[in-house]
């Protein structure tokens, strides 16, 4: 239910629209009839080179749309943000060439709170960073055009929560309106479909993002006008009226929710007494009062605010082999990536299988008959080559290849049921034969969450017990150890004031040390940074949903307080702590010390590091508690509770102020560890939204961590219903610039996945140049997946946990060359069963390079120093460089094989650059 200031205003628009005709709808009422504070604000619309053409149209169409405010600016004029000074909505239209400088001064614009429109085919002149840049601020991409004219028909019946709130603004269908226009590719979690083009199966029309709109069509040049009218008066209703501020519905919304983040750390004062009652406390009076109505522990959320928090990305096609209905070519592009993508991660594993015994020879191919008997009946040959590899999975490739190379025929002869019936087929038979057997070389990080529940259910050391040796079966060797939660530590703590009352008689902390590293596991104590009370918890200790936790009890002033003056997070039910405030900060950091000097943990797992979801454009923020408040108020001469994002410079200082507060705390752990327990990992679970997002709606800035080496390694929840998803989300988190001189291990959350596709989205992770995986959780890895797990990487009698190789946060520069060995030794198979197309002059050079990289990556390995690391960089820098052109003719055929293998190549370098900062620079 929305607010009654949100009502009334709702009521003033409505009122004289009603007077004036009852068959106008709510929407061209909404912008024609604005409130006076809206009107106030600006519609800025961008001209260009690329629409001063047909400039005349578009502002006929703006005219026509009732939109006769707006300010003209010439995109050679955008050079920062405050070229865009004053504009609350800017408007793209049919834009295709962009410079860096002009997104990034737009970035930094909407990171201010402004909030964007486009159309057309936004940016596909521009370079391809500028577009990779586009594409983060839009949520979605163009394409491809579409063949004929058709009509957006808006998705009015969504079925999750996240497509109904970020879709509940479309306007009804105009059944007869028509324009040609294009197909649009979201590109991130929090990216909804609000429309998708009648008669193509789903292709989306419109894409809506937490700051964008993007209408797949060149607005006001073509087709209906109509069309264009109801599309933009929607899309500028979606932030509060015509071009309206967000000023009336900041100070009014509420809500907000998450996932999982979080963090500790350890200092020497501040201590809480343990006899500290834990009965509820009211909240802190703060200095200049909230709305009287705040103080109300639950309250309405913005009817639009998505809390992603528990949220996996949704899957992707769902392709039916039903009527003969027409293939549109996006859907042709879609299908046919998945099936290439699911048949490339299938062979990639086969190898990978296959290869793990494999002499290296990369001599001229021959044949090796000895390779038979050991591969019968773990892979697929290839149509035209040596059936070495024998069996259903030869098959399975077989059959998915010839689908490939018939799928544009059957669609040009307009046979699409066929098409549709052959692809479903050929993804079958992959997915029924898929390489589960096999040993996984290792040298990767293979974690999992165990989480309190399932520690809470083992109720004894020797339960716990059960569980480590399952996961030491698993080849498991990093387990993040639910240690802190709710407020709650698991162990008996000298400094916290409670432990979890769910724990009796005995110290899991203590058992989970013994048990893991008596099995080979690297134990990480997980704590819950700045999330402290959990109203889910509160039911399991029969406590009242609103009881804040024992640290709030004790101390209110430390809570993190929203727009409205409430501490409990009304959306997750969380209470957060304020990271500006310095005695809750150097409680953490107590906690943090006395879980690294009292257990010997090998690592910590920061958690719930940052702030709570949010969504200011909606008018739900926090970050209110008393310590932030008067902190800003000194920097900045004013309390922060009277901003809003239409506050221009000051609000970005705000986020800025909160998203520092994040930063340095880390900041703080890092250099607490260091100079008392260098060999403790540091790690944090993030969220893999794009950079600005993140700092817009939970201040959680990671690249920065991570480029300062801040932390060792990030664990980005990359959750999503299917792999190609899983692969589009995780893909651009490894990047160097994002990466610096840290690892990344993306995750896979196994509830709700089919256990072959939780297989596959590993070896999607091990396809992309990471430092290995993590799973979410302990408890839900069935016993297929344990079989899995431990017929490909787990211990055997004849297989001990150091076969499985080194952890690569633990041994960087050993784990290089053991990866590097693995390469070539996938070469080798596949050249000795003739599968590996190169020319003999590119195969000798490439011997050559090779045998050298590799002694210089064994030399690092056993010695280090940064004489040998200069020469390894050196000797892979010329391997990469050459070897995209070595295997140019086998990436005709085999373009994810390729790709992969440069995929790994990179990991090589990620893991050279966590080595010197490590191994060389720090210890």
């Amino acid at each position: 239910m929305p607010d009654n200031r949100l009502q009334a205003r709702k009521t003033r628009l409505l009122v004289p629209a009603l007077l004036g005709t009852l068959a106008s709808s709510l929407i061209n009422l909404l912008v024609l009839f604005p409130s006076p504070g809206l009107a106030e604000s600006v519609l800025g619309v961008v001209r260009s080179s690329d629409n001063s053409a047909d400039w005349i149209k578009i502002t006929t169409r703006l005219s026509e749309s009732g939109i006769s405010r707006y300010k003209p600016i010439n995109l050679e004029d955008i050079k920062s943000a405050a070229d865009l000074a004053g504009v609350s909505v800017l408007f793209l239209p049919n834009i295709e060439t962009l410079s860096a400088v002009q997104v990034k001064a737009i970035e930094e614009w909407m990171k201010q709170g402004g909030r964007l429109i486009a159309t057309g085919p936004v940016g596909r002149s521009s370079p391809a960073l500028v577009r990779q840049s586009l594409r983060s601020l839009l949520g979605a991409y163009w394409a491809f055009p579409l063949t004929q004219a058709t009509t957006p028909e808006p998705r009015l019946r969504c079925r999750d929560i996240a497509c109904k709130t970020s879709t509940n603004w479309v306007p009804p269908e105009q059944a007869n309106a028509t324009v040609k226009g294009g197909v649009l590719i979201p590109a991130d979690m929090n990216s909804q479909t609000a429309a998708i083009w009648k008669q193509s199966d789903g292709s989306s029309a419109v894409v809506a993002s937490d700051r964008a709109t993007y209408l797949g069509w060149r607005w006001g040049t073509d087709g209906s006008p109509e069309l264009d009218r109801v599309w933009m008066q929607a899309s500028l209703t979606r932030w509060g009226g015509a071009v309206g501020p967000v000023t009336d519905v900041a100070r009014s919304g509420q809500g907000s929710g998450e996932s999982r983040g979080g963090a500790p750390v350890p200092a020497p004062e501040g201590r809480i007494s343990r006899s500290t009652p834990v009965n509820p406390s009211p909240p802190s009076t703060l200095f200049p009062p909230f709305p009287p109505s705040s103080l109300s522990p639950s309250g309405p959320v913005p009817e639009n605010f998505t809390d992603p928090s528990e949220q996996s990305a949704p899957p992707g096609l769902d392709v039916e082999a039903s009527a003969n209905k027409p293939i549109s070519t996006i859907e042709a592009y879609l299908m046919r990536q998945e099936l290439t993508n699911l048949l490339g991660r299938f062979e990639s594993s086969l190898i990978a299988a296959n290869s793990a015994n494999v002499a290296i020879n990369l001599n001229a191919a021959n044949f090796a008959p000895q390779l038979v008997a050991a591969t019968n009946n773990m892979g697929g040959g290839v149509a035209n080559r040596p059936p070495v590899i024998q069996g259903a999975a030869a098959g399975a490739i077989a059959q998915a290849k010839q689908v490939l190379q018939e799928f544009d025929r059957l669609i040009a002869a307009q046979n699409y049921t066929a098409a549709r019936q052959q692809w479903l087929q050929a993804r079958q038979q992959l997915w029924r034969n898929y390489p589960t057997e096999g040993q996984r070389v290792g040298a990767e990080i293979r974690a999992v969450w165990l989480d309190r529940g399932s520690i809470v259910k083992a109720g004894s050391e020797q339960g716990l017990a059960a569980i480590f040796d399952r996961l030491a079966q698993a080849g498991i060797n990093t387990v993040f150890f639910e240690t802190l939660n709710a407020g709650y530590p698991i162990y008996p703590s000298q400094i916290a004031p409670q432990q979890n009352p769910l724990i009796v008689g005995w110290d899991p902390l203590e058992s989970a040390v013994k048990l893991a590293h008596e099995r080979g596991i690297e134990l990480h104590a997980w704590i819950w940074a700045f999330a402290t009370g959990n109203k889910r918890h509160n039911a399991l200790l029969g406590l009242p949903g609103d009881y804040p936790g024992p640290v709030l009890s004790a101390y209110p002033d430390w809570a993190n307080i929203d727009n409205q003056g409430r501490r409990q997070h009304v959306n997750d039910g969380k209470f957060y702590l304020d990271p500006a405030n310095k005695e809750a900060r150097s409680y953490l950091l107590q906690i943090i010390g006395e879980i690294s000097s009292k257990y010997k943990v090998d690592g910590l797992q920061l958690d719930y590091i940052r702030y709570p979801f949010q969504d200011p454009n909606l008018g739900f923020s926090f970050g209110y508690g008393k310590a932030a408040r008067e902190q800003f108020q000194q920097i900045a001469g004013v309390d922060p509770v009277k901003l809003s994002p239409d506050s221009g410079d000051l609000w970005r200082k705000w986020t800025e102020f909160k998203t520092e507060q994040i930063n340095s705390f880390v900041a703080e752990v890092s250099q607490f560890l260091r100079q008392n327990h260098p060999r403790t990992i540091l790690s944090a679970a993030v969220f893999p939204h794009p950079e600005s997002q993140r700092i817009y709606k939970i201040q959680q800035n990671w690249e920065v961590w991570a480029r300062r080496g801040d932390v060792d390694l990030v664990v980005p929840m990359t959750y999503a219903l299917d792999t190609n998803r899983l692969q589009r989300i995780a893909q651009p988190l490894a990047r160097e610039q994002n990466l610096g001189p840290t690892l990344i291990a993306p995750a896979v959350k196994l509830l709700q996945l089919p256990e072959i596709v939780a297989i596959d989205q590993i070896q999607a992770l091990r396809d992309l140049p990471t430092g290995g995986y993590s799973i979410f959780a302990v408890e839900t890895i069935t016993n297929n997946l344990q079989s899995f797990f431990s017929r490909t990487q787990g211990q055997t009698p004849v297989r001990s946990q150091s076969a499985n190789g080194p952890i690569p946060y633990r041994q960087p520069f050993e784990a290089a060359a053991v990866r590097y060995t693995a390469l070539k030794q996938e070469w080798s198979l596949l050249l000795a069963t003739n599968q590996l197309r190169i020319s003999d002059s590119e195969l000798k050079g490439l011997r050559s390079q090779s045998d050298e990289l590799a002694q210089a990556l064994s030399a690092l390995a056993a010695n280090p120093s940064g004489d040998k690391l200069g020469n390894a960089r050196r000797l892979l820098g010329a391997f990469e460089s050459q070897f995209k052109n070595s295997m140019r003719l086998h990436a005709m055929e085999n373009s994810y094989q390729v790709q992969t293998w440069q995929n790994r190549l990179a990991s090589l370098e990620m893991l050279l650059r966590y080595g010197e900062r490590v191994e060389l620079n720090r210890r």
